[in-house]
C-alpha cells in the first residue's frame, strides 16, 4: 500500500513549493511506517486488491459421497448445482486539511508536518475502524462514521449467525454465534473450536478446519490476561495437578484496539478464526481499491494550501465458516 500523489491542481505559488515538497515527504515516510492498524487488518481480513466496482464470488455444490451399487447396477448419478455467492462493492471516502498562509508566514512548518502526517494515520486508522467494526459487530448490518453497511454472507444471513442455511435439500441449518462466555480455563475454547472443526460446507460434508486465532477486544483486560496463561501455559493452567495443557501453543491472540465491548470482566465478547478456512475459502476480505490518493492546490482568495485525501475500499464476507463469535448478546447457547 503506498500513497498516490495526483498532480497538483495549481500549485504555482512559489512560496508554498519548497513547504510542499517537505509535506510531500512527510507524507510518504509516514506512509511506509509500519503500525498496528495495517497489522490489525491483515489479522482480521484476506487483503486484496481490486480493479472494479466491486468484487462478486460464487461457488458450487459438491458431489456426496460414492455408494455400493449391486452388481451389474448401474452408477447412482448424482449432480452439481450453483451455490452461494455475494457480491461486495467498493466504498469512496474523502477527506482533507488545510496549512494556512499565515502559518507559512510564521515559518509554523512543525505543525504543518504534524498535520501531514497525521492526515496519513487517520487514513490508515479507518481503515482498521472499518475492518474492526465490520467484523465485530453483530447482526446483517455494521456502523461506521454514521453510516450503514451491509455485512451478509453468501447464504444471504449474517456473518454471525444461528441458522445459516445449506444449498442441497436436507443440510441442516449450523450457528456459528454463541452467547457462551469464554470463562475462566480453557473448556469453551476448545468446545467452539471443536464445533468450528465440524463446520460442514453448503453441500453438507463436514470441512475439518482447525481453528488458531482469538480476537478480543481492546479492553478486555481480565481476557486477554487469561488466554496468554492459557496459550503459553505447558500445564493447564488453574489446576493443583500435572494434566497437560492441550492449548498450549496452538493459538494467536490478536487484540483488537479498535473494538470496545464496555463489558464487564467475564463478560467479554470474543472472536475465533481459522486461517486456514480464511485462506480457502476466501472467506473475509478487506479490498483496497484505490489506496489513498492525494492532490493539493493553492486557494486564490485564502492563499491557503489546501489538501484533498481520495480512497475505495471495502470489506466483506465470502464465507462465514472461519469465524466463530462467542459471548454474543444472542445466538446459540452451549448447556
Amino acid at each position: 500500500m503506498a500513497v498516490i500523489f495526483s498532480k497538483h491542481g495549481g500549485l504555482n505559488d512559489e512560496a508554498w513549493k519548497v513547504i510542499d515538497t517537505e509535506l510531500s515527504m512527510v507524507i510518504q515516510d509516514t506512509d511506509t511506517e509500519k503500525n498496528k492498524d495495517d497489522e490489525l487488518v491483515k489479522a482480521l481480513y484476506n487483503v486484496k486488491t481490486s480493479k472494479k466496482f466491486g468484487e462478486k464470488q460464487g461457488s458450487m455444490t459438491e458431489f456426496g459421497n460414492f455408494q455400493e451399487v449391486s452388481e451389474g447396477d448401474n452408477a447412482i448419478q448424482d449432480d452439481i448445482q450453483m451455490g452461494f455467492s455475494k457480491l461486495i462493492e467498493h466504498t469512496q471516502f474523502i477527506k482533507g486539511f488545510v496549512c494556512t498562509r499565515q502559518m507559512k508566514d510564521d515559518g509554523d512548518i512543525d505543525v504543518m508536518k504534524t498535520a501531514a502526517a497525521n492526515f496519513v494515520r487517520s487514513y490508515k486508522r479507518s481503515r482498521s475502524q472499518f475492518a474492526s467494526d465490520c467484523l465485530t459487530s453483530e447482526g446483517t448490518t455494521f456502523t461506521y462514521e454514521g453510516k450503514t453497511y451491509d455485512k451478509t454472507t453468501g447464504d444471504g444471513v449474517g456473518l454471525f449467525s444461528a441458522a445459516h442455511p445449506g444449498k442441497k435439500t436436507g443440510v441442516a441449518t449450523q450457528s456459528n454465534v454463541f452467547t457462551n462466555y469464554f470463562g475462566n480455563d480453557a473448556t469453551m475454547l476448545y468446545r467452539l473450536a471443536n464445533i468450528g472443526r465440524n463446520f460442514k460446507n453448503q453441500s453438507g460434508n463436514i470441512m475439518g478446519y482447525t481453528f488458531d486465532t482469538i480476537v478480543i477486544p481492546g479492553d478486555a483486560w481480565r481476557l486477554e490476561d487469561l488466554i496468554q496463561t492459557i496459550i503459553h501455559s505447558r500445564l493447564r493452567p488453574g489446576t493443583n495437578n500435572n494434566d497437560v495443557n492441550t492449548q498450549e501453543g496452538n493459538w494467536k491472540l490478536v487484540v483488537d484496539h479498535r473494538w470496545a465491548a464496555n463489558a464487564k470482566a467475564g463478560q467479554e465478547p470474543f472472536i475465533l478464526i481459522s486461517s486456514e478456512a480464511q485462506r480457502e475459502l476466501n472467506g473475509g476480505v478487506f479490498y483496497d481499491r484505490v489506496p489513498l490518493d492525494i492532490a493539493n492546490e493553492v486557494e486564490l482568495e485564502s492563499r491557503n494550501l489546501k489538501w484533498s485525501g481520495y480512497t475505495r475500499f471495502s470489506a466483506g464476507f465470502y464465507a462465514w465458516q472461519p469465524y466463530i463469535l462467542g459471548g454474543a448478546s444472542a445466538g446459540t447457547t452451549l448447556t
